[in-house]
């Protein structure tokens, strides 16, 4: 019973830690000087504060799911939208910038999502999009070798995530929804010397199993549809 208990507690203080996740590797992604930004899937708005530290001016707003975890993003960041991002109604063509660091994955309907998104932007402004990547070579080795696809409670096969994307059709998608997208940069993390090795042997293939996330950013069209003021 106690083991049991113990790892339930883990559990619980894993996923709060999803929502706690600051993203530091994300910032320097943002243009230069955003004015307003929006956050989607804020979680406690750790990122959102480290953007309003790092711009000041920066009028930064935050869309979360999670009551319990919005409320928390409501001390730090000028606004707080609750709720499921496709029902919040957010002000039309308002923000320049909108980050959404690993939730996508998490909507049921990615193309109405990023059509949402585009509504909400400026023309000209910047979509940046921090992806979990499918191809990465842990989980390529376990479906490969172990064959094996183990959901899990966080991570690439995050259990509640709805798509899985590579580098590619993260790309693609996004271009299918409008945006031109400017550049897809890996975020790396710690590797064993043994894989190094192997993957700077045969760079072309293996470049992208390398990252287990990856950012995207891309640019809203500068047409804009003159629907109502707000979606």
């Amino acid at each position: 019973m106690v083991e049991a208990a113990s790892q339930e507690d883990g559990k619980a203080s894993s996923f709060q830690a999803y929502f706690q996740q600051s993203r530091p590797e994300m910032l320097r992604f943002l243009p230069a000087n955003p004015a307003r930004l929006l956050d989607v899937g804020c979680g406690e708005g750790a990122f959102g504060k480290s953007v309003k530290d790092k711009f000041p001016n920066c009028e930064v707003w935050g869309a979360e799911i999670s009551s319990a975890a919005a409320d928390i993003a409501a001390t730090r960041l000028h606004t707080v939208k609750r709720g499921d991002f496709l029902e919040t109604i957010f002000p039309k063509g308002y923000f320049d910038v909108i980050t959404m660091n690993d939730s996508l994955e998490h909507m049921v309907d990615t193309h109405a999502a990023l059509a949402k998104v585009r509504s909400l932007l400026k023309p000209g402004g910047a979509l940046i999009v921090s992806f979990p990547n499918v191809r990465y070579y842990q989980n390529v080795r376990n479906l490969v070798f172990r064959n094996d696809w183990q959901y899990q409670e966080y991570g690439i096969l995050d259990r509640t995530h709805y798509r899985f994307f590579t580098s590619k059709s993260a790309a693609k998608t996004l271009s299918e929804c409008g945006f031109k997208v400017e550049f897809v940069e890996g975020l790396p993390c710690p590797i064993r010397l043994h894989y190094r090795i192997l993957f700077a042997a045969f760079p072309r293939f293996f470049y992208w199993m390398r990252f287990p996330q990856f950012a995207v950013r891309a640019i809203s069209p500068s047409e804009q549809s003159s629907t109502s003021n707000q979606i």
